[in-house]
């Protein structure tokens, strides 16, 4: 059957090959860069008169464009803070068109091509997606601040519901599959207030790179998706303040850059003030209504990047991130008294170097860490529970640019330290102690290659590979194995390996279609614990009884472009190996903390649409997500398939811009999803006084379909004390809908014990929510 696939798949690219060939057109690559430094231009509009085919230059000033005939070619550059600009080049130059823009300030308007460069970026790989700055603050504010996950949330492929839920779901995957990583520093809890802000300062972000399933071997991605946002430039940035005050929050943040422009730094820091609500609430709303005397919330975050550029060609990067949450609630009618706090921590150092023409080396020394704990009496129960992983990584990457060929290769080195739990139970009759500690180790290796096979065709190839060890102490002990290790000692390694395979093939100049198979390995392990009503999550890393993630993932992609729209379509399928559902102990016995799992499987699979209006005064969005999401455990019902939790089978957003005038934008959002999925009781019965539950499956029950409207409107305001000074006016679920959040059976005892009255309940978060928030810029 291999020998079959083998020879079927040659013979296909044999005949292929030759066709493609000879349908070439007359491609031109070039670099946009600014006239007066020598910084590269992203986003960037580049239009080719002749075929009326357009592109962008990507985060290194990099396009590559093609006609459909030899020759030259009027080539129109755009950009919102250049001069618009015109030059005519000519095509199929073996060279890489260098382009000077200047700034509008000037009045010069002339284009010039000043040298040659033998680099330039094509990408192949699907299921990939970038979420700009200028995009981000398009869409409706939640409270008064623009926010990176939401954003994210509205692309294909990616869950647009969070509320109440601290995670990311990408095709079918869960919240800890995703890598995600800001300016190189992996942050494992991604949101604050229980989702309704992401880590990540709008003001200082520049993009959001996603790759679904199919990161490049030079991206390390977990087992469903790698989300890599980028922090603005310091020596990019003008010397300025920004700031916005909003409903729940206050964000502010500076940039400074040196006047010979070597040094810069941005900043910024954010901090809440729900807790002033306590002192307030009290006068609009009544004592037993009051939820904001019964709790207490407040978040904070500070980060930035520092740039030095000594010399024309290195670069020395030093960017931080520290934030936390802290949550308590007081309700004595319910007995129940707790908190928790959790965050992130991380800092990491880069060099960029640039060798020569088309060569760079980088190299970035790292640590980032995350904790979660909590302290409450739960039920004359008091619980202390505490949880924290922190990496080191040192990686080292190299990259070699030619005219046909894109090949990086390079070397990481990673050590893991977790403590998956640190647990206190004090009961009326019994007292419970545990505490788990792991440390790891693993090397990587990768290569990959972006060749243009001919200017239609490109094929992308890359494999990581990796040596993966436990490290002492370590010691595992059961009936018929037993495992100790010491301290400064090591267990065997195994290898494992991550290979890639893309295929991108441009029938015409305005169509592209993309195919692409991934094997992604992922040695971290997410267990959430249901049964505590707070966002925290244990993390393991794979250890002898717990072995490492796998998926398998096959999509394929569709691209058409015209001069206002665009369209893009495709199917996603993977199957997980490895995958763990954490089972609480309740028989009282003695047990490792690696037997607290149960191993299964599971599949995904699904079709994505999105179409786009990207120029004009109306722009706007509308991305589908057709999909389904399963898991298999041999020990829960006989190991039939079952729906994940956060299945969703249709996902649906719609979002419009309109631009009224200078001064007035308008931008509405509205999404559908279908209901998460619950394990509820099917039936009941009386057994010796009490009521027992009989279930009927796993995530049996699914929840009323959600769906939402924001509304937003910003105005810009004149001023002659800020550089730029907005409103905006937003309405979150302007139809007020009670979406659910989750759902229970309410028992109500009468007289005896068998008049009882058994009702459903559904708790609702976010009713229609009003918010005013001023942003600033001197």
């Amino acid at each position: 059957m291999k020998s079959f696939f083998h020879i079927s798949l040659t013979t296909g690219l044999a005949f292929l090959l030759p066709f493609l060939a000879g349908a070439q057109d007359h491609c031109l690559r070039g670099r946009v860069v600014e006239a007066e430094s020598g910084n590269p231009v992203q986003d960037a509009h580049i239009w080719e008169s002749v075929g009326e085919t357009g592109t962008v230059t990507d985060s290194v000033g990099f396009f590559k464009i093609c006609s459909e005939r030899p020759g030259q070619s009027m080539i129109f550059v755009s950009h919102t803070t250049y001069k618009d600009t015109s030059v005519v080049i000519q095509m199929d130059s073996p060279d890489i068109a260098v382009i000077e823009l200047r700034t509008k300030e000037f009045l010069a308007d002339e284009v010039r091509i000043t040298g040659r460069d033998g680099s330039y970026a094509n990408k192949v790989v699907p299921g990939q997606s970038q979420l700009k700055s200028s995009e981000l603050f398009n869409l409706p504010s939640v409270m008064g601040e623009a926010d990176v996950v939401r954003g994210l949330q509205q692309m294909t492929g990616i869950q647009s519901v969070s509320e109440g839920i601290g995670g990311i779901y990408v095709r079918g995957g869960g919240p800890g599959q995703n890598r995600v990583a800001l300016d190189d520093m992996e942050l494992m809890n991604p949101v604050h207030l229980m989702g309704v802000y992401s880590v990540f300062n709008p003001l200082t972000t520049k993009r959001a790179d996603v790759f679904k399933g199919h990161a490049p071997a030079s991206v390390r991605s977990g087992l469903s998706s790698s989300i890599l946002v980028t922090s603005k430039d310091p020596l990019l940035e003008e010397s300025q303040i920004n700031g916005a005050l909003g409903n729940l929050a206050a964000n502010l943040t500076f940039s400074w850059r040196s006047k010979n422009q070597k040094l810069g730094i941005t900043a910024g820091f954010r901090r809440s003030y729900l807790e002033l609500y306590r002192s307030v609430s009290s006068l609009f709303i009544s004592e037993e209504d009051n939820y904001f005397k019964r709790s207490f919330y407040r978040f904070y975050d500070f980060n930035g990047k520092m740039a030095f550029k000594p010399w024309p060609n290195t670069r020395f990067l030093l960017t931080w991130y520290l934030g936390a949450d802290d949550f308590s609630i007081d309700n004595d009618e319910i007995g129940y008294n707790a908190g928790t706090n959790y965050g992130n921590r991380a800092v990491a150092f880069k060099w960029n170097q640039r060798l020569g023409s088309g060569q760079s080396f980088s190299s970035t020394l790292s640590y980032s860490g995350a904790w979660s704990d909590f302290d409450g009496e739960i039920i004359d129960n008091d619980l202390w529970f505490k949880s924290w992983h922190e990496r080191f990584s040192f990686k080292n990457q190299w990259l070699i640019e030619g005219s046909d060929h894109m090949v990086k290769f390079g070397a990481d080195a990673y050590l893991y330290n977790t403590k998956p739990q640190d647990m206190e139970l004090i009961m009326p009759d019994d007292t419970t102690q545990t505490e788990d500690r792991f440390k790891n180790a693993a090397l990587s290796v990768f290569l990959e290659d972006t060749y243009d096979v001919t200017p239609d065709f490109s094929v992308y190839a890359g494999l990581r590979g990796f040596y993966y060890m436990v490290l002492g102490p370590y010691s595992y002990s059961a009936s018929g194995r037993s495992i100790s290790i010491d301290d400064g000692n090591w267990l065997e390694g195994d290898f494992y390996w991550s290979p890639s395979v893309s295929l991108s093939y441009t029938p015409d100049l305005n169509q592209e279609f993309r195919l692409a198979w991934s094997r992604n390995v992922q040695f971290m392990h997410l267990a959430a614990l249901s049964s505590m009503p707070l966002p925290n999550d244990i993390w393991m890393m794979a250890s002898p009884r717990l072995k490492p993630q796998k998926s398998h993932q096959f999509s394929i992609e569709y691209n058409r472009q015209w001069p206002s729209f665009s369209f893009t379509t495709g199917a996603f399928a993977r199957w997980m190996e490895n995958q763990l559902i954490f089972n609480v102990n309740v028989d009282g016995r003695e047990m490792n903390f690696e037997d607290h799992f149960y191993h299964g499987k599971g599949r995904a699979y699904g079709l994505e649409f999105s179409l786009q209006k990207v120029r004009g005064d109306l722009q706007g969005a509308l991305n589908y997500t057709l999909s389904r999401s399963e898991r298999a455990f041999p020990e829960i019902f006989n190991g039939e398939w079952f729906n994940e939790k956060f299945d969703r089978t249709h996902d649906l957003s719609l979002q419009a811009s309109y631009e009224l005038n200078e001064k007035w934008t308008i931008n509405a959002n509205w999404i559908y999803a279908t209901g998460n999925n619950m394990t509820l009781p099917s039936g009941r019965m009386w057994m010796m006084g009490t009521i027992m539950n009989d279930y009927d499956g796993y995530n049996n029950f699914r929840l009323p379909p959600y769906h939402r409207l924001d509304l937003s409107a910003r105005l810009r305001l004149t001023s002659d004390v800020f550089k730029e000074s907005v409103l905006d006016f937003s309405i979150v679920n302007v139809y007020n809908r009670a979406n659910p959040y989750f759902v229970f059976y309410k028992v109500i005892r009468g007289d005896s014990n068998y008049d009882i009255d058994i009702n459903i309940a559904q708790v609702s978060l976010f009713p229609v929510m009003p918010s005013v928030s001023w942003k600033f810029k001197f």
